[in-house]
């Protein structure tokens, strides 16, 4: 019976890094939009 719950075990290690991956991509693409909004700010801010 030990021997059927390692790979189960693995898989959902597996899956618990994947998910926390999606959770890094996630931030890194709000940090990369924030960035973009803030470059136009900077943008329009040096024309008023």
């Amino acid at each position: 019976m030990e021997e059927n719950r390692k790979p189960v075990e693995r898989l959902y290690e597996e899956f618990a890094k994947f998910e926390k991956a999606m959770e890094e991509l996630r931030f890194l693409k709000l940090v990369a939009q924030d960035l973009k909004s803030f470059r136009r700010m900077i943008r329009f801010k040096k024309y008023d």
